[in-house]
């Protein structure tokens, strides 16, 4: 029943999905003809403005592809399980942890295909002749800034955004479930315990780097091994933190889900 259900849950929305990363990797390759056809050298002044509101342009695409994931994931969340759809829903031979399982295996997997098409057409973007000689000429500067190769930057980047994926669709699960205990307002009060437990989680995150001298002082300079250490130390804490809190946010969704829905 479970193979089951996760395939309902990716057929629903997978249209959008797949139509707005597709938008997405072709204003990348786009892109990056543009980008080979702009002139590194020309004056700083335009080129900066140029630059400022393209950079400015893909990273709201970017940001855009990943909200309608999210969107599509959080849609299907609630209205299969907390509406009038649910009614249909709990009357299939599936118990709670299956159907919360279903939701949490077939929204990771929506989640990582966004984490790796984004990726992809970041790579597409700034893969094409003129920005490569353009690398070549600053990689130095870049890798003693970073404390490595930016390509082993964006590397990690990349795994530790995946290692987090199953606790960032657990917390976007039990915001859900608790925001469908209130009686009126349940998607607003969603949204606002999903702020919530993200300002607590960078609480948490900030207490933690103070405790353990993360934080950059007067001296302690962000060069080099200091800056890649210091980074890699606050996305691993902040990682570690959601991955800890998943646990009772995954026992909360799953309470609710057994003892207090509350259908409409």
């Amino acid at each position: 029943m479970l193979g089951k259900l996760v395939k309902y849950d990716l057929k629903y929305g997978y249209k959008i999905i797949l139509i707005v990363h597709a938008i997405l990797l072709f204003a990348c390759i786009l892109g990056r003809f543009i980008l080979n056809g702009v002139d590194f050298n020309a004056p700083a002044e335009a080129l900066g403005a140029s630059l400022a509101i393209f950079i400015t342009f893909f990273t709201l695409l970017l940001v855009g592809a990943s909200f309608a994931t999210c969107a599509v994931i959080t849609v299907r969340f609630y209205k299969n399980l907390f509406t009038d759809e649910g009614y249909l829903t709990w009357t299939l031979p599936a118990t709670p942890l299956v159907q919360l399982w279903s939701k949490i295996i077939s929204g990771t997997i929506w989640c990582i295909a966004d984490i790796l098409l984004c990726f992809l057409g970041l790579i597409i973007l700034v893969t094409g002749n003129n920005v490569t000689s353009l690398y070549v000429q600053i990689a130095p500067e870049i890798t003693e800034a970073l404390g490595m190769p930016l390509s082993s930057f964006a590397l990690y980047l990349c795994l530790f955004t995946l290692f987090s994926t199953v606790a960032s669709v657990i917390m976007i699960y039990v915001s859900i479930a608790i925001g469908q205990l209130f009686p009126g307002h349940r998607i607003l009060c969603s949204i606002i315990v999903y702020f919530v437990l993200t300002f607590v989680i960078q609480m948490f995150s900030f207490i933690f780097m103070i405790l353990f001298g993360l934080f950059p002082n007067a001296n302690n300079v962000l060069i080099g091994d200091t800056a890649a250490h210091y980074l890699f130390s606050s996305i691993g804490l902040g990682v570690f933190l959601v991955t800890i809190t998943a646990i009772p946010e995954y026992i909360a969704t799953y309470y609710i889900m057994k003892k207090k829905i509350n259908l409409i």
